[in-house]
């Protein structure tokens, strides 16, 4: 647990970052460190809450599934990233499914040893709650976009949200989704989202490369 780049990893999480080597070597003292392969299931939908965890390498996807078995993606998620904090706060059962996309590495920090981190440590317990507001507010951006705009739009508002990129910005980038992940995250078809990228594509609103998609804000 004393390994550098296993702290350079957590240090990127926005309840961390900027603050004392010692609030993540005291979070670390009180997990350890699970794998998982890919497809592995590490979260289900409705089980007991009693884990807090930090994905120190690999990505995972956060998502539900709907009456005909049709997944929802609501988030991707990928190294520094935090996932399962939600039931810890407030003691219900997981509200989502979290699936390993690639091999997959976490620290993993029991119920009881969380909260008391947080009690110990108050600059780490309000960004917390700064951090779960930012996952509100973002929430509340994506179904707006799904529930007003038409496909093209629902694609941009969400490779926007994928790369976290300010209004400023004049082009973004971000690690190219595959169809059947944009389709997921808004709620359609791959054939669709194929004929939309393509549209997009030919009227210059995108560029699709090997492995990003380049959205030019107009």
């Amino acid at each position: 647990m004393k390994d550098k780049n296993f702290e350079q990893v957590l240090s990127r999480n926005p309840l961390f970052s900027g603050l004392e080597e010692f609030y993540i070597k005291d979070l670390a003292a009180r997990g350890e460190v699970k794998s998982w392969s890919e497809g592995s299931q590490v979260i289900v939908e409705g089980e007991a809450g009693e884990e807090v965890y930090f994905i120190i390498s690999g990505k995972v996807k956060v998502t539900l599934y709907g009456e005909e078995g049709r997944e929802i993606v609501l988030a991707s998620l990928k190294e520094g990233d935090v996932f399962g904090e939600m039931s810890i706060i407030d003691d219900k059962p997981r509200s989502a499914n979290v699936e390993a996309v690639t091999a997959l590495e976490c620290l993993v920090i029991n119920k009881t040893a969380f909260l008391d981190y947080l009690a110990r440590h108050h600059r780490v317990y309000g960004r917390l709650f700064a951090y779960l507001t930012g996952r509100l507010r973002e929430a509340t951006r994506k179904i707006g976009g799904l529930a007003l705009l038409d496909v093209c739009g629902r694609i941009a508002h969400t490779l926007i949200g994928m790369s976290r990129a300010g209004e400023e910005e004049k082009v973004v980038s971000i690690e190219r989704p595959t169809h059947e992940e944009l389709a997921a995250m808004i709620g359609s078809s791959r054939e669709v989202v194929s004929r939309a990228l393509k549209k997009m594509t030919q009227e210059g609103y995108i560029k699709i490369e090997k492995d990003r998609i380049f959205l030019y804000m107009q």
